[in-house]
């Protein structure tokens, strides 16, 4: 079975000094684990362990199973450099679509700064991913990505996708009862088999709300692991363990993110 992980981050460990031995990691764990493509989030900041948008682009440029997200911090950047340089990405073809991080930045979803950015997934016809849930130790960010506001912005941009990340956990249930009905909305499974998320949410849940989204609701779910943060084993686990057909597992493992992100 074709697999891509959708959610992955370089992976931070001491004895990787370098990000090309980062690399060279992840690009093992995935043949590891038999992942055939993979897409890299970089960070939305200049200096960073896990690797900026240049940097992350730069590293995987090369590498043919491997696709890169942009990323944009609306706190810090300026706006019209940053537009035009995501562009210049997508018309090359150097990103698949755009993340952003409501909640480790503290600004919601629906910010008006971000509303040409939301423009330019739409002119390209790529993703918006946005990251949802707590953070460890931080259970007042999810203020920041509460799916309410998400729902806001499916409304308003009807042509946008939007892949939502983590069902913005330990409250998936609302997560999925507030955004089921919005034919724009998709979501990745990224560290749903986290241990630290799996505790404060329960594994029943995170089953069961998954389930509900592929055989009640129809709808796209992507198979992501938060690599480098998390255990792809784990989230592979998760999706085997799913009382789903097998159809609709390999639409989860593969299909789903070729069709979102048009790779």
């Amino acid at each position: 079975m074709k697999i891509i992980d959708s959610h992955l981050h370089l992976p931070v460990r001491r004895n990787l000094i370098s990000l090309k031995q980062q690399k060279a990691q992840l690009l093992l764990d995935l043949k590891r684990n038999s992942i055939n493509k993979g897409i890299v989030i970089p960070d939305n900041v200049d200096e960073s362990p896990i690797g900026n948008l240049k940097q992350c682009i730069n590293l995987f440029l090369e590498v043919p199973n491997i696709y890169v997200l942009g990323t944009v911090n609306i706190l810090e950047d300026n706006l019209k450099n940053k537009l035009s340089e995501l562009r210049n990405y997508f018309s090359s073809n150097q990103i698949i679509g755009l993340k952003i991080f409501p909640g480790h930045d503290k600004h919601y979803p629906n910010d008006q700064r971000l509303e040409k950015f939301f423009k330019l997934c739409i002119e390209y016809d790529k993703p918006l991913v946005i990251h949802t849930g707590e953070n460890s130790d931080d259970s007042k960010c999810a203020k920041y990505n509460d799916p309410k506001d998400i729902v806001e912005v499916a409304k308003r941009f009807p042509s946008l996708k939007i892949v939502i990340s983590h069902l913005f956990w330990p409250k998936v249930e609302y997560c999925v009862d507030i955004t089921k009905d919005y034919s724009n909305i998709s979501y990745d499974t990224s560290a749903l088999a986290d241990k630290e998320v799996v505790l404060k949410t329960g594994e029943d849940k995170i089953k069961s709300s998954l389930e509900k989204l592929i055989k009640e609701y129809n709808k796209k779910v992507l198979y992501g692991s938060d690599y480098g943060i998390c255990n792809i084993q784990n989230h592979l686990e998760l999706i085997n363990n799913l009382d789903i057909s097998n159809t609709q597992r390999k639409a989860i493992f593969y299909k789903n993110a070729t069709d979102t992100f048009g790779i």
